[in-house]
C-alpha cells in the first residue's frame, strides 16, 4: 500500500486528468455524420474541439485536433451498429492526456480509453520490474497501479476525493490475489531474473487494471472470484506473450 504522502500526490495527479475538458466533434455532410455524432454524443462543430472527425464519404474519416498524437485515417462503424473499432483506433490515436477526458466525458469510448490506461501502465511496470535495482521497483509500481485504478474511476464519471481514494484503492486491492497471480506467472515464464520480473509486473498491472474496469461497468459491485482468477489467468498469459516479444527484440 501507499503511504499518505505518496497517496495524496497520486491523488493530485489524477484530480488534474479528470479536471482536463476534451471536446469531440464530428464534422461533414450527409445523414452518415448525423448519425456518428449522435453515436458519439459529439457536436456538429470544430469550434473548441481538440478532437475531430471528418467524413468525406466512404467508410472511413479523417482523425486530426489538439488531442490527437498521431492524425489519419480511421474506420467507420457500419450503419446502426456501435462504436466498436472506431472507438479503438481514435484512442490508440490520442495524445495520453486525452484518455481520461474523453472516457470522461463520451461514454461510447470508455472501454477503449481504459484498456489502453491498463496496457500503458502494464507496459511500465513491466520496465520498471526488469531494473536491477532490487526493492525500488515496489513503490514505483504501486503508484502506478493507483493512479491506473484513480485514473480509471475518473474516465467512469467518480469525481474523486482523498476519502474516496482511499476507499476505492482499498476496496480493489483487497482480496485480489497478487501472490497467487505472481505465483501463476513464475510457473508460465521458463526464464528468471529481470524477465520474470516483468512479467509479474505486467500481469499483476493488466488483471487489476481490467478488475478496476469491470468494477466501474457494473456500477460498483464487487467482482467474484471466479472472474478474478479468470482475469489473473489471462492476464498471466499474455504477460508471457509479451516477455518473449520483449526478449526478442
Amino acid at each position: 500500500m501507499l503511504n499518505l504522502r505518496n497517496l495524496y500526490r497520486v491523488f493530485r495527479e489524477s484530480r488534474k486528468e479528470a479536471r482536463r475538458s476534451a471536446t469531440l466533434a464530428v464534422v461533414g455532410e450527409g445523414a452518415r455524420v448525423e448519425e456518428l455524432a449522435s453515436l458519439l454524443g459529439a457536436q456538429r462543430t470544430m469550434r473548441g474541439a481538440e478532437v475531430i472527425l471528418t467524413v468525406s464519404g466512404g467508410d472511413s474519416a479523417a482523425l486530426s485536433g489538439k488531442g490527437v498524437e498521431h492524425p489519419g485515417e480511421v474506420p467507420l462503424p457500419p450503419p446502426g451498429t456501435g462504436a466498436g473499432e472506431l472507438a479503438v483506433r481514435v484512442v490508440r490515436a490520442l495524445d495520453e492526456d486525452y484518455l481520461v477526458p474523453l472516457a470522461r466525458g463520451y461514454p461510447a469510448f470508455r472501454r477503449a480509453a481504459c484498456e489502453e490506461i491498463v496496457r500503458k501502465n502494464a507496459r511500465q511496470n513491466a520496465v520498471i520490474g526488469a531494473l536491477p535495482i532490487p526493492g525500488a521497483d515496489m513503490p514505483v509500481m504501486t503508484a502506478n497501479q493507483a493512479r491506473m485504478v484513480l485514473n480509471i474511476a475518473a474516465a467512469y464519471g467518480e469525481d474523486l476525493t482523498l476519502d474516496r481514494a482511499r476507499e476505492l484503492l482499498g476496496v480493489l486491492a483487497a482480496g485480489f490475489g497478487l501472490r497467487a497471480l505472481a505465483r501463476q506467472v513464475m510457473k508460465l515464464v521458463p526464464f528468471g531474473g529481470w524477465a520474470a520480473a516483468a512479467a509479474v509486473g505486467y500481469a499483476g498491472t493488466l488483471a487489476m487494471g481490467r478488475a478496476t474496469v469491470l468494477y466501474f461497468e457494473r456500477g460498483g459491485q464487487k467482482v467474484g472470484e471466479r472472474e478474478l482468477a479468470e482475469i489473473r489467468s489471462r492476464a498471466a498469459e499474455e504477460a508471457k506473450e509479451f516477455v518473449a516479444r520483449f526478449r526478442g527484440r
